[in-house]
């Protein structure tokens, strides 16, 4: 289903946490995350609906958004339509860096989730129950990554430091504050922590570690790549599996690993689609933009209507390349069910190569060519087809840009890739750079023609 979790970083995972950790302060004076993104061309989807932004809303009852003071700490709290004049009781649901969560005037970046829009539409349309949500502010600058960032790294003095205070802040000083001073339901069945990059991160761990608190989790764009790796090896150490279901996603262009973080969470129990859910976004950033457009998905989950039945099968694809373990392209089915929740499914799914001269998709979805061009699938899901094409020239493209990256030169009609400079250059071991280019070249792209001591010579294919 996944590759093995094995915590090996590439050589251009490591290049985006030097990007991570080198970006500046934004104008508000919060962390600025801006994660290195793909310039290549957005990937072919298929009978897709998630290319345009999100709509305009207009609803007729809206909820309300105020700022309030928690000491040296701003909230952001959005409160249902009707709260005013009813007397009943509601879930919550908390999220980090509630700056950028309600309005771009507050927003760190200018960017913002509209998140009380989002919940307006889904009570109107009557797929989610009415909540509060409560976006509690992040600390400025460096304090953001002591705080958000729970695994202390020496070699990372930005990181983790405050973490455990910060936790218990919040159970200890927010909840409570928010429950007396709001109609929430105060149990943990009714409660949310969701988060962004570092801020997912920090919602994986409150809420992993504080199952009496929380009973959902939504892990947007987690920032996988902190503490050299930590996330993962802590996450083995614990034992146990709490109940609770777990919302992660990711998008294509940022970079990260994420396999290793589904396998570990699966191998302690946790069932995709049932209570673990992950969508793979073909067209996701690392940005507010692209958690609008997914985060009515977690929402649901925690306070949607049951789904019953999927009403549309959407079919992208995208290269992994973060270990000799996952280098593949692999097809990315995303099924909308019929409350609105959208998601990546892996059980169940059937690939017919309509080309087989051409290719093969084993029942994982990755994909490799045995020719230059590009593959014909049929994607059966639940009694719904799809057919989908595999560009082959995309991806000549892309491993072409990757190279660009590394130590080379032309040599005949191959590209000469000089190890010990390119491993210098991108932080990595010779060895590890040969593990990895010998594993892509099972994706079909191109032929390793020699290896030297210091050198790998390949040739892309031809048609």
């Amino acid at each position: 289903m996944h590759s093995s979790g094995r915590f090996k970083w590439s050589f251009w995972g490591l290049v985006v946490l030097i990007l991570l950790a080198l970006s500046g302060c934004s104008r508000k004076g919060n962390v600025n995350e801006n994660v290195a993104t793909s310039p290549t061309p957005n990937p072919k989807i298929s009978n897709t609906s998630q290319a345009s932004e999100s709509p305009t809303i207009e609803v007729a009852v809206k909820g309300t958004v105020h700022i309030e003071n928690l000491g040296e700490r701003r909230i952001f709290v959005y409160l249902p339509a009707g709260y005013e004049t009813d007397s009943g009781r509601y879930p919550v649901v908390y999220m980090h860096d509630g700056q950028n969560v309600f309005n771009t005037n507050t927003s760190s970046l200018g960017k913002e989730w509209r998140v009380e829009e989002i919940i307006d539409q889904l009570v109107a349309d009557g797929t989610m129950e009415k909540v509060i949500v409560i976006g509690v502010a992040s600390s400025d600058g460096s304090e953001r990554g002591k705080e958000y960032v729970p695994f202390p790294e020496v070699s990372i003095p930005t990181d983790g430091t405050s973490a455990d205070e910060f936790t218990q802040y919040f159970i200890n000083t927010v909840i409570p504050y928010v429950d007396g001073a709001y109609r929430t339901i105060p149990d943990r069945d009714h409660r949310m922590i969701m988060g962004s990059s570092f801020g997912a991160i920090q919602a994986l761990w409150m809420g992993y570690k504080h199952p009496e608190v929380f009973s959902s989790i939504g892990v947007l764009s987690p920032t996988t790549i902190v503490g050299n790796g930590l996330l993962f090896r802590t996450l083995v150490s614990v034992s146990g599996k709490p109940v609770m279901k777990i919302w992660i996603d990711m998008g294509v262009a940022e970079g990260m690993p994420i396999d290793p973080l589904l396998d570990i969470l699966q191998s302690k129990g946790f069932v995709l689609g049932k209570d673990l859910f992950f969508q793979m976004d073909p067209l996701g950033t690392h940005d507010e933009k692209s958690w609008n457009r997914r985060v009515h998905s977690p929402l649901l989950m925690f306070a949607g209507k049951e789904p019953g039945q999927p009403t549309k099968l959407e079919i992208s694809d995208y290269l992994n390349l973060f270990s000799p373990d996952a280098a593949n392209i692999r097809l990315n089915p995303v099924i909308t069910m019929d409350n609105g929740m959208d998601y990546t499914v892996f059980e169940g799914v059937e690939y017919q190569v309509l080309n087989p001269e051409v290719g093969q998709v084993d029942k994982t979805g990755r994909v490799s060519f045995l020719k230059p061009e590009s593959l014909n699938v049929n994607v059966i899901f639940e009694g719904v087809t799809v057919e989908h094409q595999v560009n082959y020239e995309y991806y000549v493209k892309v491993l072409k840009y990757y190279l660009k990256s590394m130590v080379t030169e032309e040599q005949g009609d191959g590209i000469l890739i000089h190890l010990k400079s390119s491993a210098e250059k991108l932080k990595t071991t010779t060895k590890y750079f040969t593990q990895l280019l010998e594993s892509a070249e099972n994706m079909g792209i191109y032929k390793i023609k020699e290896v030297q001591e210091d050198s790998i010579l390949i040739v892309f294919n031809k048609k």
